[in-house]
């Protein structure tokens, strides 16, 4: 069987198309998305558990802020890089 990337991008556009999801594919497994407080205030957070992750990071909550750390930096990554594949698509038309 094929090792999962650490992070994947699930959408779920007939129940829930305004949102875009992060699955981490390692224990602990959960679903977090960017949440937006207000137009200056967005950060990402944990909104399904499929392991329960306090408990795995019950003697280091530290590594817990440290991996959402890690997963907002890739979710920011994968803008970006949609951001430039969109601009070489326009640039080939």
């Amino acid at each position: 069987m094929a090792k999962l990337p650490k992070f994947m991008i699930a959408d779920d556009p007939v129940t829930d198309p305004d949102n875009e999801y992060i699955f981490h594919t390692e224990q602990p497994r959960f679903f977090a998305k960017r949440v937006e407080e207000d137009e200056e205030k967005a950060y990402i957070d944990i909104v399904a558990e499929v392991d329960n992750v306090d408990e795995f990071f019950k003697n280091a909550p530290g590594k817990k802020e440290e991996l959402l750390d890690q997963l907002e930096e890739w979710y920011y990554s994968y803008l970006e890089w949609l951001e430039e594949d969109e601009y070489d698509d326009e640039d080939e038309e």
